[in-house]
Order: C-alpha cells, then structure tokens, then sequence
C-alpha cells in the first residue's frame, strides 16, 4: 500500500441505527477512504446510504468465512463493529458470537494488519454505571444481557486487543447532539448519562480517520452540554 493508497474500512452492522450514522459520517469526512457495508440484508440500508459505499455486502456478522470472504473482497484495513440487537433487552449473543467470528479472521496470519474499532457499552467489561442512589445497579440489572452480551464481546477481542479500540457509550439518544463528548474512567461516575448517537459517532469517524493507528485502548464516553 502506498501513501496515496485510500483508507478501506469496512462497516459491520452497516443497517442498524449507529451502523447507519457511520455510513453517513464517513461520507462527510474528507480523509481519502472506501468504505463498504456488510450486513445481513443490504436491502434495509437507504440509497442515500448505499450511493455513499463502494460496496454493499450480504453477510452473517457471526459467520467467519463471511467476513473473511467481505475483508478480502474489499481490503479492508479497519473494521468498524456496530452490531446489536436493536432495543431489545432479552438474551442474545449476537454481539460476542460475531466478535469470536472476526477475531477468528483477525488472528489469521494473512489479516495481521487488519484493526477494528467495536461500538459497547457502559457497563460492560471492567466499568460500572454509576449513578447517584443505587440506580445504577437497577439500570444495570435492566440491562443484564445486554451487557452480558458486550461483556463477551470485549473479552473475545483480547487476543487482538493491540489492535483493537474499543468505545464504551453511555445511553444513546437522536436528536440532541451537542458536538461535546467526555471521556471517563472504568470507576469512574460518568458526569452524564445519556451520548447522543451523532456524537458517539464523530468520536468513532475520528479515531478511524486519524493519522494514528487504531488500536490498544478502551474509552468510556459520553455526552456533554455545547460549550
């Protein structure tokens, strides 16, 4: 690859909320870049999303040889991880099962140079919600499979976790993005509770497309009131 080559950063969960939101801010940022979008149903993601993307995959985030099979056709030096299971709060491992299938990818001599960006949660891993009179453990006991779910999607990713970013948000919102995000510890009592999805977003846009390598650190985040 040479200097002038184009950043290709490949998107799974592309037709999710968030995974909608990136598509849409990679298109605005001016790094030279391709970027493609995996996803079980392509169909689900806008034209005005799709005209956007070199590239609109058909795939199972939990299957290997999908993503294999997406990070060779496109390239890919980046994979941004956005999968979830919408506003469901029920058991499902469909966060640490498609973790386990890239990293099964990642550690492939072949994709040693492949790095990801994965979207969590607050709560998840090492970190606590924190919140004044006891209520963060019942919004973690709400969320207790969801959590669950990140929890084995962070570990999953350990063995390539030099390569690795991993963004814990707090409670995402639409529509009141204030352009200030706050960074705080594991232990930490986050200053607020909610991040509005815009604002996760142009974090993630940004770690992607900087010049640095993406790679060896967690981040609790979340959102503040416009300076």
């Amino acid at each position: 690859m040479t200097t002038s080559s184009p950043l290709s950063i490949l998107v799974i969960g592309a037709s999710g909320r968030t995974g909608l939101e990136i598509l849409r801010q990679l298109s605005q940022d001016t790094k030279k870049k391709e970027v493609h979008a995996m996803c079980r149903d392509p169909s689900k993601i806008p034209e005005q999303y799709k005209e956007n993307c070199e590239s609109a995959i058909k795939g199972d985030a939990r299957s290997p040889d999908d993503i294999e099979q997406a990070i060779n056709d496109t390239n890919a030096q980046v994979v941004i991880v956005s999968v979830g299971n919408g506003d469901s709060v029920a058991k499902s491992d469909v966060r640490t099962a498609s973790a386990r299938a890239l990293v099964s990818v990642m550690e492939k001599p072949k994709y040693h140079h492949v790095r990801a960006l994965v979207v969590s949660s607050t709560g998840a891993g090492t970190s606590k919600i924190k919140v004044g009179m006891g209520v963060g453990k019942i919004i973690s006991y709400h969320l207790r499979y969801v959590l669950k779910d990140h929890t084995g999607q962070e570990k999953a990713f350990e063995p390539v976790s030099n390569r690795t970013v991993i963004v814990r948000a707090t409670a995402l919102t639409d529509n009141k993005a204030t352009g200030n995000v706050k960074e705080f510890g594991d232990k930490e009592k986050s200053p607020t509770i909610k991040i509005d999805r815009a604002d996760l977003v142009e974090w993630v846009v940004k770690e992607v497309c900087a010049s640095g390598a993406v790679g060896g650190k967690v981040v609790n985040i979340t959102g503040i009131k416009a300076q």
